[in-house]
């Protein structure tokens, strides 16, 4: 159970979101770029989507947040690909960064149902307005709902790491 829970929430949803926000206050003065249409991450957003909503339909919980969690590992893959943290403040680090808090935000909204406190706090988090309780789906998981211009906020880690006893 801890090895699971750091893996999957420590370490992928937790440091993702805390990667994209220390990364969009260093080089985006705390303001959250707008996801780009074209990145590769909105078809992957789409099939995590369908497959999460497949999932839930046929009341299988652990699919549908396996689901989700492969748009995290492939956002994750993607800014470790991008390293926008190593690049100069410019399109290229905004259309990482943008992309990576599209996928936040649709996280939260998929993984809700799951984790409605954990995913109130990223929506808040991301400077959204209202939580991820009170968006309807397929829209809220349609690619470039994230609009940018908003501040981010780092905060605490969202899921400290557990030590084995």
């Amino acid at each position: 159970m801890v090895a699971r829970y750091n893996a999957d929430l420590a370490n992928n949803l937790g440091n993702l979101l805390s990667r994209v926000a220390t990364v969009v206050a260093k080089k985006c003065g705390g303001t959250g770029p707008a996801p780009p249409a074209d990145s590769p991450l909105a078809a992957v957003s789409a099939d995590a989507y369908a497959a999460t909503a497949a999932a839930w339909e046929r009341f299988a919980p652990h699919e549908a947040l396996e689901a989700t969690w492969r748009l995290i590992r492939e956002a994750n893959a993607h800014l470790e690909a991008e390293e926008p943290w190593k690049a100069e403040p410019g399109p290229a680090v905004d259309a990482a960064l943008g992309a990576a808090l599209e996928v936040l935000r649709i996280v939260a909204v998929l993984a809700s149902p799951a984790m409605p406190e954990a995913c109130a706090e990223v929506w808040r988090r991301l400077g959204l307005p209202g939580s991820p309780a009170d968006q309807r789906l397929p829209e809220a998981a349609t690619w470039g709902g994230y609009p940018g211009g908003l501040s981010v906020e780092k905060g605490p880690p969202l899921f400290p790491r557990i030590r084995p006893s």
